[in-house]
Formats: structure tokens, C-alpha cells, sequence
């Protein structure tokens, strides 16, 4: 049983059949860009504010559609459930590695083994859903 809930914003861009994923500094799991919320602060603001701060990029207006909201296991912290509010979209300029993030890489949604390590929102939730459509 979790000890504790973490509540987080992600955004999953997709482009030519390759997922964007992100490293944080001291983690080894790639993820999606997000993270947590701020007092008073909405999903879709949320969501925003970290694309900004995580890639230098924005999110293009229209694009931006909610794929879900996903329960898993957090991919840093022990004992931790995650609760993800997942949006998917496009971005306006080219994403880099900003803030806390140290590396950006590209996945291809249709492999079958990765290279680096994917959190579990990727491999459990997001990657099966995206391969069905």
C-alpha cells in the first residue's frame, strides 16, 4: 500500500511515431514533462506553466487535448502512488532541456525494448494506449 499520493500534470508529444521523454536531475526514469501543481493552479495551467519551464517551449494554442488521467506507481518516489492528468499535444518551437530536466530523448512508440529506463505512466498507461490508435 502507497504511503503517500502525488498529484501531477504531464504532457505526451507525439511526432512521426516517437514519443517525447524527459530526465530530471538525480533521477535515472525517463518521463513526460509536467509536474506537480501549484496552489490555485488548474490542470491545463499546470500544464503550461511546465512545458514552459521544462522546455522552453510553448504549447500550440488548439493542439492541447486531455488523453486521460492515469493512477500508477511514481517512477522516483518509494512508496508513492501517482495521479497524472495526461494531456496531449503540439508545441510551439523546438523543446530543450530547461530547469530540472538534464535530458530530452525520443522513443519510438512501436519498440518493443528501450535503452533507458521509462516510468511507469510510459510503460504501464501511455505506450499501450498510443500503439491501440
Amino acid at each position: 500500500m502507497p504511503q503517500s499520493v502525488l498529484h501531477v500534470v504531464a504532457y505526451a508529444v507525439v511526432e512521426n511515431q516517437q514519443l517525447l521523454t524527459v530526465r530530471k536531475k538525480n533521477t535515472h526514469k525517463f518521463m513526460f514533462p509536467g509536474g506537480k501543481f501549484q496552489p490555485g493552479e488548474n490542470a491545463k495551467a499546470a500544464i503550461q506553466r511546465e512545458v514552459r519551464e521544462e522546455l522552453s517551449c510553448e504549447i500550440a494554442p488548439g493542439t492541447i487535448e486531455l488523453l486521460g488521467k492515469y493512477v500508477t506507481t511514481a517512477a522516483n518516489e518509494a512508496d508513492t502512488e501517482l495521479v497524472a492528468t495526461v494531456f496531449q499535444g503540439d508545441l510551439i518551437g523546438t523543446p530543450t532541456a530547461s530547469n530540472e530536466i538534464v535530458e530530452l530523448q525520443w522513443i519510438p512508440i512501436m519498440a518493443e525494448d528501450y535503452v533507458i529506463e521509462l516510468a511507469p505512466l510510459i510503460t504501464d498507461c501511455i505506450l499501450p494506449q498510443l500503439r491501440m490508435s
